[in-house]
């Protein structure tokens, strides 16, 4: 599965699109990696120091982890309306 979303990156803090993938099941999610980071329809894969590609990694995996919640939240109102 993919998520993507823009974040702030660099010295002059400019707006990037980053593109997770990660698997799921009954138990949650699992190998959450970021397969690209785009700006202006640019990959930037490679070009990044390892603080900042953590610092992104964290970033985007907490952000899953809210946009997962509000996804399963979200479905059960829908569930509760059609009831």
């Amino acid at each position: 599965m993919k998520y993507e979303f823009d974040t702030t990156t660099g010295e002059g803090s400019v707006i990037v699109t980053v593109v997770m993938e990660y698997e799921r099941d009954e138990d949650g999610t699992y190998n959450e990696n970021i397969s690209d980071v785009i700006y202006e329809k640019v990959s930037l894969m490679g070009l990044f120091t390892d603080a900042q590609y953590r610092e992104l990694e964290m970033e985007g995996t907490m952000r899953l982890s809210s946009h997962l919640l509000e996804e399963a939240d979200h479905a059960k109102i829908v569930a509760y309306d059609y009831e």
